[in-house]
């Protein structure tokens, strides 16, 4: 299911330039606004745009491409006025899968001397190796 859902080598080459440790801590950041993202409630079609318009380009970069293509068409759908039941149904089951994927990605990404994503705790750990005396 990962692998799907989140392009691992899109997460590698953005460590590479960010670094691992500010990756876990945008990756966890991201991670908790999902959790309370496009849920249902009192709100308009523009407040759900508007919301899907802060997803589409951070899932994009953080290699969930199919998040971000469904955050594109919510807001898009939101745009023009369409109907949005179909279009969000989607993209809170892709919201939903998408964490479980980044979640698992975590569990086994190398970690020897790099920080982990722990997105269940809501902060990233970091894991060092022991020290020698």
């Amino acid at each position: 299911m990962s692998q799907a859902l989140v392009n691992r080598e899109a997460l590698d080459e953005l460590s590479a330039v960010i670094g691992p440790e500010k990756l876990a801590r945008i990756v966890d950041r991201f991670l908790l606004s999902l959790a309370s993202a496009v849920e249902e409630g009192d709100r308009t079609a523009a407040d759900y745009g508007r919301e899907a318009h802060t997803l589409v380009s951070l899932s994009g970069m953080l290699g969930c491409d199919a998040l971000s293509r469904a955050c594109r068409t919510v807001e898009e759908a939101a745009a023009v006025g369409h109907d949005l039941t179909e279009a969000l149904a989607t993209l809170r089951m892709l919201r939903d899968q998408t964490v479980l994927a980044l979640r698992d990605l975590a569990a086994v990404m190398p970690n020897t001397d790099q920080p982990a994503i722990t997105a269940a705790s809501g902060a990233s750990n970091v894991r060092t190796a022991p020290s020698g005396g």
